[in-house]
């Protein structure tokens, strides 16, 4: 397999580089991050310029471009700021619906506001801890005129306070099924943000649904086919979560590498000591085994050949990781690692929310020896 990116590959990963070391300001990025705020600013420049939905068909606003060169733009973002980068990656979460399964109207009705900067969408599928979880799934939605009213209540749901949409999964009595979208205008529709220690420009919180009234073309898909789009959305928006990982991961060996040039302790620089070149040597391996992982994922999505068991062993090996190497770039800050004016602290706490994303080890390993073990007789 090919790794080597293209030219235009190569102009996309530059420019977005380019970008965040412009408008990802240190300051900002403070008072950002402890204020729990969105970079609203730099989110309609990043729309401007094409960064967001660069996967979209033209058509709808985008370049059409694949996930890989999503990707590219996500990891460049959050190579310079975990929070910003994060922030950005997520306004269009749950767009791989979407551009799979909907609607020519709905696509042109969701998608193009959201590659121009002008909307944000989310999604709300998870009712237990488990997010991935759609057996527990109890929102119900019932037929009512010319459209359908629906109860429930949705548990972590990202973008909360900024999303001008959701896209939810619910079941009718029948107990099929569906997705849908609900405008955040719509009366019944009740937010409550919950904070956390990581990505704190983003908000998060739980949703209340009651006697909710959505038109009959808000419905996406078949009713009855829900559990293959929340499969596709999980298998696809991974990247997403897999990006800012990489992103992350290489800001915090870069700012490690950095900081050991620069520091003197006993009289020599910390990279003349073995232990911390021995410490930045892992940090290295660590972020090239990503990135050819990750890489090599985005392309197999791209062309719709995606191997389970290699889905899961990228998440399992991305996260593990991920933990390691900005672990060692807070160790070789030393107590200054601590300390909010430095990047490396927020990676730290950033990192453990994108962990989130990723899926616990034990649930991964489960995954893993869930396509070891599967018999012969149904993988043919």
């Amino acid at each position: 397999m090919e790794f080597e990116l293209s030219l235009e590959q190569k102009d996309i990963q530059r420019a977005a580089y380019e970008f965040a070391q412009k408008e990802f300001d240190p300051d900002l990025i403070l008072e950002l991050d402890s204020h729990h705020q969105f970079p609203h600013s730099i989110w309609k420049k990043a729309s401007q310029l094409g960064f967001i939905g660069v996967h979209y068909p033209e058509e709808f606003g985008g370049q059409g471009l694949g996930l890989f060169e999503n990707l590219l733009i996500i990891e460049s973002f959050c190579k310079v700021d975990s929070g910003i980068g994060s922030a950005l990656s997520l306004v269009d979460l749950g767009s791989e619906i979407l551009l799979e399964f909907a609607s020519h109207e709905q696509k042109k009705r969701w998608l193009t506001p959201l590659a121009k900067g002008e909307q944000q969408l989310s999604i709300a599928f998870g009712e237990s801890e488990d997010e991935n979880d759609i057996s527990s799934i109890s929102t119900i939605v019932k037929e009512r005129g010319d459209g359908y009213l629906i109860n429930g209540k949705k548990r972590f749901v990202w973008n909360t306070d900024l999303a001008n949409s959701f896209i939810t999964l619910c079941k009718d009595d029948k107990e099929r099924l569906m997705t849908c979208i609900i405008e955040r205008e719509t009366q019944g529709l009740e937010i409550h943000s919950i904070n956390k220690i990581g990505l704190r420009m983003l908000s998060f919180g739980d949703i209340d649904l009651k006697e909710i009234f959505i038109p009959s073309e808000n419905i996406i898909g078949e009713i009855g086919k829900a559990a293959k789009y929340v499969k596709h959305y999980f298998q696809n928006s991974s990247l997403r979560f897999l990006a800012q990982a990489l992103g992350t991961a290489q800001g915090a060996f870069d700012r490690g590498l950095q900081y050991a040039k620069q520091r003197v302790q006993f009289g020599r620089k910390l990279i003349e000591f073995q232990v911390i070149r021995h410490k930045l040597a892992e940090m290295a391996i660590g972020v090239e085994v990503m990135r050819l992982l990750i890489y090599r994922l985005a392309i197999d999505c791209d062309q719709r050949k995606m191997d389970p068991k290699f889905f899961w062993i990228t998440k399992q090996e991305v996260g593990r990781r991920l933990i390691e190497i900005v672990d060692e770039a807070l160790q070789i800050f030393g107590g200054y690692g601590y300390m909010v004016e430095q990047p490396v602290e927020h990676y730290f706490r950033d990192t453990w929310a994108i962990i989130s994303k990723l899926g616990t080890e034990e649930e991964l390993k489960d995954s893993i020896a869930n396509e070891l073990f599967v018999p012969i007789s149904k993988k043919k």
